[in-house]
């Protein structure tokens, strides 16, 4: 059993990093987008434009979803998460975080592939794209939180967590991508899939498991 433990941190820990590149390119393609128009009824020519963009996003956050779910889940598992109140702060973010992401998903499908050859009036465009850009701000919310509470439980140490909480002042006002410019929305998808393979690395072995590890008498 202590044999595959290491090897199961690994896979886990490459499900994060994996999940959160693809998380990380899939925003990065969105940034690239031009500012979507006030008017609806510019905004069929918006999407048109830039459906290549919205297609490999919409394709890459499936995989995203469901690597870093996965991974996460097994790096700040149930076993851990219940003796850590950061951990469960930590988690519950970053699941309101992947969920948000899981709308995004779903509007950005809706936008770029048609379902019965259904017309989509200008007004129902107008309630796609918004709704797309407030499921990336609660997703990035949920990541800014995230990168406080789950970074403070990892072996990263000062530096690690002074990282985590400027991560999530990065997050933060990043999670305004219609208001911030081009660049700045380029470098919150870099951060945010360097912050996840940051966290797959550091997230192995925490400080504070090992203790108790060490204390805990033999039966």
């Amino acid at each position: 059993m202590r044999r595959t433990r290491p090897f199961t941190e690994r896979a886990h820990g490459s499900l994060t990093a994996a999940g959160a590149v693809l998380a990380g390119v899939a925003l990065l393609l969105l940034s690239l987008l031009p500012t979507a128009p006030s008017e609806a009824a510019d905004l069929s020519a918006w999407v048109d434009n830039g459906k290549p963009l919205l297609s490999w996003s919409d394709e890459l956050l499936f995989f995203a979803i469901m690597s870093w779910g996965a991974g996460a889940r097994g790096l700040f598992g149930a076993r851990k998460a219940e003796r850590s109140a950061r951990i469960n702060v930590g988690l519950t973010a970053l699941a309101v975080a992947l969920v948000a992401l899981l709308v995004l998903l779903f509007v950005v499908g809706r936008l770029v592939y048609p379902v019965s050859e259904i017309h989509l009036s200008p007004d129902v465009l107008a309630l796609l794209v918004s709704s797309m850009f407030g499921a990336l701000h609660l997703a990035l919310l949920g990541f800014a939180v995230a990168a406080v509470t789950l970074t403070w439980s990892t072996s990263s140490g000062l530096r690690g967590r002074v990282a985590g909480i400027g991560a999530a002042a990065v997050f933060t006002v990043g999670s305004f991508p219609w208001l911030t410019p081009s660049w700045w929305n380029i470098f919150v998808a870099v951060l945010l899939a360097a912050w996840g393979v940051f966290l797959s690395i550091t997230g192995r072995r925490r400080p504070e498991v090992c203790q108790r590890t060490a204390v805990r008498p033999e039966s």
